[in-house]
């Protein structure tokens, strides 16, 4: 329902939110927005011309939320392996999928407005880590020969896969084995500091 003073277009936004999040874009009808938003069908279509822009306007905020919560986690105040692994084991619903990447494997990232806040975000992601990682790399921190780039990949992929394995086992677990891995690669390829 829409909290008191907010807008109709803020209250269909964040039931689409919730509702891609929880069902993807596939599983939700413009009905199940209006249903969970309180709004009326003229609220929607006075704001949006359908269903791929309500959605769309969701995941843009989506990942501008995500995107600051991945700012945070590498501000340059504490190490840059640090800033990896505090990436690697942050809180997340393993059950529940990525925010964002859930999307991923849907028809409806065919669709550029769709497709884009997706891979803004992982974008994002992997940069961050790649930016940590050269640093630790020039710091003397990763061992000789460990590409930045590559690494970015392999631990973003990780992560994604991690929230696969634990909803196609359905078991919370099955993430945490895979994060576990990531953080012994990153033990693996640091060099210990003085």
């Amino acid at each position: 329902m829409a909290r008191p003073g907010s807008s109709k277009r803020e209250a269909i936004v964040a039931a689409a939110k919730a509702l891609l999040w929880e069902r993807g874009y596939e599983a939700t009808s413009p009905r199940d927005v209006l249903d969970r938003s309180g709004a009326g069908q003229g609220s929607l279509y006075h704001h949006f011309s359908g269903k791929r822009e309500v959605a769309a306007a969701a995941l843009a905020e989506m990942a501008e939320e995500e995107i600051a919560a991945i700012d945070r986690l590498f501000a340059p105040d504490s190490p840059p392996l640090d800033r990896v692994h505090a990436y690697l084991t942050r809180e997340r619903q393993a059950l529940r999928g990525c925010r964002l990447a859930r999307l991923a494997n849907e028809a409806a990232m065919e669709e550029p407005a769709l497709r884009e806040p997706v891979a803004a975000y992982l974008g994002h992601i992997q940069a961050s880590l790649r930016a940590s990682l050269e640093e630790a790399k020039a710091a003397g921190s990763l061992l000789p020969g460990i590409e930045p780039a590559a690494l970015a990949a392999a631990l973003l992929a990780i992560v994604e896969g991690g929230y696969v394995l634990a909803r196609v086992h359905w078991d919370a677990d099955a993430m945490r084995a895979a994060i576990d891995g990531g953080v012994q690669l990153l033990a693996a390829i640091s060099r210990p500091q003085p």
